[in-house]
């Protein structure tokens, strides 16, 4: 069986709950491996609870790597997840959707907006490595699941958050903000 790679991009803090996607890994099989691209104050820790899990040969820190080379890594790999606490617009998940990366992230900040539960991805509960686990797991066995979201999660790029159409909306806020009267 040839190997899976997982992937997070992410500052090692907190709210990210890369903890609990390192702590996932040992319910995957043991030819998925996590690539932890990013940095932060948690690495140590991180680093830590990976030797803990004898789980040191699986996941692998990266350190931070040049925005213009992520997409090769998300291309590469077989689902992107990020266990956010907590999340604000979730910009390095629409850049995994539009690489082609099928997703994995909680119900929290503007995830939702994006990530619909088994079309454009697939919710994990927050602080839960065993669900974690399970989203991964379902979308590496089944290859028409992850096709469907990989489709539905690009088709959702191209229709809303290009940068020519986040251009136009924030040039037609800006027109509606100057036509107000003071």
């Amino acid at each position: 069986e040839s190997d899976q790679a997982v992937i997070t991009v992410s500052r090692l803090v907190k709210k990210n709950g890369v903890g609990d996607l390192v702590s996932a890994v040992k319910f995957l099989n043991n030819n998925t491996h996590l690539l932890i691209l990013g940095s932060g104050e948690l690495e140590v820790e991180l680093k830590l609870l990976s030797k803990q899990n004898n789980l040191e040969n699986r996941v692998h820190f990266l350190g931070n790597i040049n925005h213009n080379e992520l997409p090769k890594y998300l291309w590469a790999s077989d689902v992107f997840c990020r266990p956010s606490l907590s999340e604000g617009l979730g910009n390095v998940f629409l850049e995994a959707m539009s690489a082609g990366a099928p997703i994995v992230g909680t119900k929290v900040g503007g995830i939702p907006d994006f990530l619909l539960d088994g079309e454009t991805g697939l919710l994990c509960k927050v602080n839960n490595p065993e669900d974690i686990a399970e989203k991964i797991k379902s979308i590496i066995d089944n290859q028409e699941l992850k096709n469907r979201l990989v489709a539905n999660g690009r088709k959702l790029i191209e229709e809303k958050y290009t940068w020519s159409i986040i251009v136009n909306k924030m040039r037609n806020i800006f027109n509606d903000l100057c036509k107000q009267e003071y």
